[in-house]
């Protein structure tokens, strides 16, 4: 079995620190991603009317099928709420003062629309020296540091929308827990 791909906080930090000082086009889709566990499509589909300011919450409810092009119901059928960290409620506030009244939180990057945000991901950190890795690899960094930091892993699934336990044992590996 091959060890899957993760990246360590440093590493985290050192993605994020560096997409933000370069001004990299994805520096926001990248930072939600980590913030949040969504998964590419979800991302897509957040809209502003999903923000709960008041309880911290987002309400993940769609999902993007880029080969349909379609919004539809996220992968595992139902609805989540995930709550706002400190950092995800400071990212989404920077992102209301960019994007306004957009339906959309997210820009609509011409290389997302075609399903290509791996490839930029991987080339980003290539370029800076980082371990390159998938985009679906924000996801599961996520969910091992929730884990690392002591989130219980029923808690942890539910936030991130994983159903299957045995999904959810690759992360408590990864998380060394």
């Amino acid at each position: 079995e091959k060890k899957p791909e993760i990246l360590t906080i440093g590493e985290i930090r050192r993605l994020t620190e560096t997409a933000f000082a370069v001004k990299h086009e994805w520096r926001h889709v990248w930072a939600l991603a980590l913030l949040t566990g969504m998964r590419n499509g979800e991302l897509y589909a957040l809209q502003w009317s999903d923000i709960d300011w008041e309880n911290k919450l987002i309400t993940v409810a769609r999902s993007f099928n880029c080969r349909k092009r379609e919004i539809s119901s996220t992968k595992a059928g139902y609805w989540r709420d995930v709550p706002m960290s400190q950092d995800c409620l400071r990212l989404l506030q920077e992102l209301r003062a960019i994007t306004g009244n957009q339906t959309y939180i997210l820009p609509r990057l011409n290389r997302w629309d075609h399903g290509i945000q791996a490839a930029v991901l991987r080339n980003f950190c290539s370029e800076n020296n980082l371990p390159s890795v998938r985009f679906h690899t924000l996801r599961a960094c996520f969910g091992t540091q929730l884990l690392r930091q002591g989130v219980p892993s029923a808690v942890v699934m539910k936030i991130a929308g994983w159903k299957d336990l045995k999904t959810m044992q690759r992360y408590i590996r990864l998380a060394g827990v």
